[in-house]
C-alpha cells in the first residue's frame, strides 16, 4: 500500500495504479509529441497501433491480475483499536467490520447517492446502539444532544481531512461532478463514441482501434471506478463507526473539543498522525495494586521493586490495611504507586479485607496477583480476580486494568537446595528450570485468559541471590504500562466529565437568563439595542428596530 507525503494510505490499490498508468500512457505520449505534429508529419498513421496495443495489454493484465473482492479491502480501512477502549468497545468494532463486508453487494449507482450513505449510517447506528443498550426498546433515548452533535462533527472533520489529503483531485471536486460519477461510463462513452465516429470518417483504420477500445477499455475503467467508490464507502463506515462507539460509550458527552484534548494525543483515526498539543488529563500517574494470600511475598516484592525495606515482612499477615509505595518504571521512567493490600487466607478474605481489596482494585490501573509458587491453593486468588471482573462488568464505561501474575518463592521449588540463577525456565534443560516452567504452566492453566502475563521471581530471603524482579517482573510490568496508562486516562476523563456538573448547570442557567434579559431589553428599548450594535458591530441586514 502506497503512502502520500503526509504518510497517509493511498486509497487506490497497486493493481489499479498499474492498470490506470497503462491506460494513460498512450495519452501522455500523444500529448508529449503533439497532436498537431503527428497529424502534419504523418506519424499518426505510423503509430496507429500504440493505443490498441496498450489497451489490449491492459485488458490481458486485468484478466491475469485479478482484483480482490471489495470486501477484502476492509483490512485497509479497518477500525483502529485505541488503548483506552474497553472489552465492550472492542466487541462493537466487529459490528463495523460486518457492515463493511457488505460492500460486495453494492453497485456504483448506490455508492454515489447521499441517501444511501445516510441509510447505511442509520443502520450502523442502530446496530451499535443495540449492542450498548440491549435491554431497551429505544436505544437512542439515553443519548444526549451534545453527544450526537460531537459525533457528527468529528466524523465530518475526519472525512474532510482524509478526502483532501488522499483522494486525487478532491480539492476541485464539485457536487455536480460527484453526482456525475454515477453515470461516468455513460457520458464518457458518448463523448468517446462521437470522437471515434469522426476519427473513422477521416481514417478508416481507426475502426480497429475503436473495436479494441470497446472490448478492453470499458471493463477496466468500470473496475477502477467501482474501486474508488468502494474505498470512500469503507472509510466513511470506519469513521462513522469509530465515533458512534465513542458516543455510545459516553466519552462524547463533554463535547468534541474535550474528547480531542483527552484522547487524540494518541493516533486514532487520523491518517496524518496524532493531534499535537499538551493535554494535562493524559498525564495521569499509574497505580498498581498487589493482591495475594498471606505470606505470598507481596511485601518482599515491594521491597525488591523499591530497593528499600519499607514494607514489613513476616510470616504473619503484616499488611492489615492498604499501604502505598512509589517506584519508577520504564524508559522514560513513569512513577508507579504500589498499593499493598491485606493478605488473605486460603479460605478467602474476610468482609473487611475484601472491602479494602475491592477499593484498592477499583482505584488501580494494573494489578499484580502475587502467588506462592510451591502452594497449589488458587481458589481464593481466583475469587479475588472474579470480584474485580464482576465489578468492571457492571461498569462497562471503564476499562478493566491488566492483571499480571507473579509467582514468588521459586527458590523453594524442587530441587529445593539448588539455587543458582539465572534460569531459562521458558526452555528448561535443568531440573530447577523444569520445576519453574511447570509451576508457571499450571497457574496459567488455572487462570486461563485472566492474566496478561505470568513471571517467576525470588524476591527475598536470598540476599544477593534474589532473582526475577529486574530480569522478569520489571520488563513484564513495562509491557503492560501503556494499557495501565490507558486505564488511568479513561478513569481521569470520566471524573473530569462528571466534575462540577451542577456548577456548570448553574452557569448555563445564568447565561441563558442574561441572554434572555438582554434580548428583552433590546426589543423593548431601541437605545439598548443601538448600544449593543455599537459594541458588537452594526446589524448586518440593517433591519429597522421594532418598538
Amino acid at each position: 500500500m502506497a503512502h502520500d507525503a503526509y504518510g497517509a494510505k493511498v486509497v487506490i490499490s497497486r493493481r489499479s495504479i498499474v492498470l490506470g498508468a497503462l491506460l494513460a500512457l498512450p495519452v501522455l505520449i500523444y500529448v508529449g509529441l503533439g497532436t498537431y505534429s503527428l497529424w502534419t508529419t504523418g506519424l499518426l498513421t505510423r503509430f496507429w497501433w500504440l493505443l490498441p496495443s496498450c489497451w489490449v495489454l491492459t485488458w490481458v493484465l486485468s484478466k491475469i491480475w485479478r482484483p480482490r473482492r471489495l470486501s477484502s479491502q476492509t483490512q485497509q480501512h479497518d477500525v483502529p483499536i485505541p488503548s483506552h477502549w474497553t472489552a465492550r468497545d472492542r466487541a462493537a468494532a466487529q459490528i463495523i467490520r460486518d457492515h463493511q463486508r457488505r460492500i460486495d453487494g453494492f453497485t456504483p449507482e448506490q455508492l454515489i447517492e447521499w441517501q444511501f450513505y445516510q441509510a447505511e449510517a442509520e443502520s450502523l447506528a442502530v446496530d451499535l446502539a443495540r449492542h450498548y443498550h440491549p435491554n431497551t426498546t429505544d436505544p437512542y433515548s439515553a443519548l444526549t444532544v451534545p453527544e450526537v452533535l460531537a459525533a457528527v462533527r468529528l466524523v465530518v472533520d475526519d472525512m474532510e481531512q482524509w478526502l483532501l489529503r488522499t483522494v486525487p483531485g478532491s480539492r476541485l471536486l464539485t457536487i455536480k461532478q460527484w453526482k456525475m460519477l454515477r453515470s461516468a461510463p455513460k457520458w464518457y462513452q458518448r463523448v468517446r463514441d462521437t470522437a471515434w465516429v469522426a476519427s473513422i470518417l477521416i481514417n478508416p483504420v481507426s475502426l480497429a482501434r475503436y473495436m479494441s477500445s470497446k472490448l478492453t477499455l470499458d471493463p477496466v475503467s468500470n473496475e477502477l471506478q467501482t474501486e474508488l467508490l468502494a474505498a470512500i464507502y469503507l472509510r466513511f463506515m470506519r469513521q462513522m463507526g469509530f465515533y458512534l462507539i465513542e458516543m455510545n460509550s459516553g466519552r462524547l458527552r463533554g463535547g468534541a473539543d474535550a474528547y480531542r484534548r483527552a484522547f487524540q494525543t494518541e493516533p486514532t483515526l487520523s491518517t496524518v498522525g496524532p493531534v499535537k498539543g499538551t493535554v494535562e488529563i493524559a498525564a495521569q500517574p499509574v497505580t498498581v495494586a498487589l493482591v495475594g494470600q498471606v505470606s505470598s511475598g507481596k511485601s518482599s516484592l515491594i521491597n525488591a521493586l523499591t530497593g528499600t525495606n519499607q514494607a514489613a515482612v513476616d510470616i504473619l499477615p503484616e499488611t492489615r490495611s492498604v499501604e502505598r509505595y512509589q517506584v519508577a518504571v520504564g524508559d522514560p521512567p513513569v512513577t508507579v504507586t504500589l498499593l499493598d493490600t491485606p493478605g488473605f487466607g486460603e479460605a478467602g478474605a474476610s468482609t473487611e479485607q475484601m472491602q479494602q481489596i475491592r477499593t484498592a482494585l477499583q482505584e488501580s490501573n494494573a494489578v499484580l496477583v502475587v502467588m506462592d509458587a510451591h502452594s497449589p491453593a488458587r481458589e481464593s486468588d481466583l475469587n479475588t480476580i472474579r470480584e474485580l471482573e464482576v465489578w468492571y462488568a457492571a461498569h462497562p464505561r471503564l476499562k478493566q486494568p491488566p492483571m499480571l501474575g507473579v509467582l514468588t518463592h521459586v527458590d523453594l521449588l524442587r530441587p529445593t537446595f539448588e539455587w543458582s540463577p539465572p534460569y531459562n525456565w521458558r526452555e528448561p534443560t535443568a531440573p530447577k528450570e523444569q520445576s519453574i516452567h511447570d509451576a508457571v504452566d499450571y497457574v496459567r492453566g488455572v487462570f486461563v485468559e485472566s492474566l496478561a502475563g505470568l513471571v517467576p521471581v525470588c524476591a527475598g530471603g536470598r540476599g544477593e541471590l534474589a532473582w526475577g524482579t529486574h530480569e522478569e517482573l520489571i520488563p513484564a510490568l513495562t509491557a503492560i504500562l501503556s494499557d495501565a496508562q490507558a486505564v488511568a486516562l479513561l478513569r481521569a476523563f470520566e471524573k473530569e466529565l462528571d466534575r462540577d456538573k451542577f456548577k456548570i448547570l448553574l452557569t448555563q442557567i445564568r447565561r441563558t437568563g442574561s441572554e434572555l434579559l438582554r434580548f428583552w431589553l433590546e426589543e423593548r428599548h431601541p437605545s439598548a439595542r443601538r448600544d449593543s450594535q455599537t459594541d458588537h458591530g452594526p446589524d448586518p441586514q440593517n433591519r429597522p428596530l421594532s418598538s
